[in-house]
């Protein structure tokens, strides 16, 4: 197998989290020059925050962990913390700058596309690397994303149903994102199995 089609489903899952953070701290940052001055310093240290927890995952993405998954485990939970942190600080922020309603909904759009895309990119990479094996083994590959990629699309369509409905609270969208975000894993989860699992047989034959 190529390096270039080497595929970790650990940097895969880095990469999802990691394009979520930037997406919200762009809106985030475009909104943080319109803070009250009284609440502006606030504001400013949980930016600051939000983009020390980014820089650990980025960090991470530097790392090639591939099938090593008692060292993923350990850095996983450290990760999980990390995103645990940051998204506690993304509710801080607009808590203190008051709950902006289109600003809100522009963070949550803006993590929703994030969040479809990572699983596109993911889907094309899988798809361009089982482009290699023998036929049989390439019809596997494609037909699990194909089931998988069902699971990301339903996802996606409860985002946009939540998009949609205008003045939801932070909390309500932060819910739904993470349950849209699970359904995104586990799609993941699918499709790289089913990748390592072809990639094993195609080996053998």
């Amino acid at each position: 197998m190529n390096k270039k089609n080497d595929i970790s489903p650990y940097t895969e899952w880095v990469k999802s989290r990691l394009d979520e953070m930037e997406a919200v701290l762009k809106v985030v940052e475009n909104t943080v020059e319109g803070v009250a001055a009284d609440t502006r310093k606030n504001a400013d240290q949980t930016v600051k925050d939000m983009k020390k927890h980014r820089d650990a995952f980025k960090a991470k993405l530097k790392d090639e962990y591939k099938d090593d998954a008692k060292a993923w485990s350990e850095t996983s939970e450290k990760l999980e913390k990390e995103w645990d942190a940051f998204e506690d600080d993304v509710d801080a922020y607009w808590k203190s700058v008051g709950e902006k309603s289109d600003a809100i909904e522009d963070a949550f759009k803006a993590q929703a596309e994030a969040q479809q895309k990572a699983w596109n990119d993911t889907a094309e990479r899988i798809r361009k690397a089982a482009a290699e094996f023998k036929a049989d083994r390439d019809a596997e590959v494609d037909a699990a994303v194909a089931k998988a990629d069902l699971m990301a699309q339903n996802a996606g369509a409860k985002l946009g149903h939540m998009g949609d409905a205008g003045k939801a609270s932070w909390a309500a969208l932060r819910s739904a994102l993470t349950e849209s975000r699970s359904a995104f894993d586990a799609a993941n989860t699918k499709a790289q199995a089913a990748f390592k699992d072809a990639m094993k047989k195609n080996q053998k034959t």
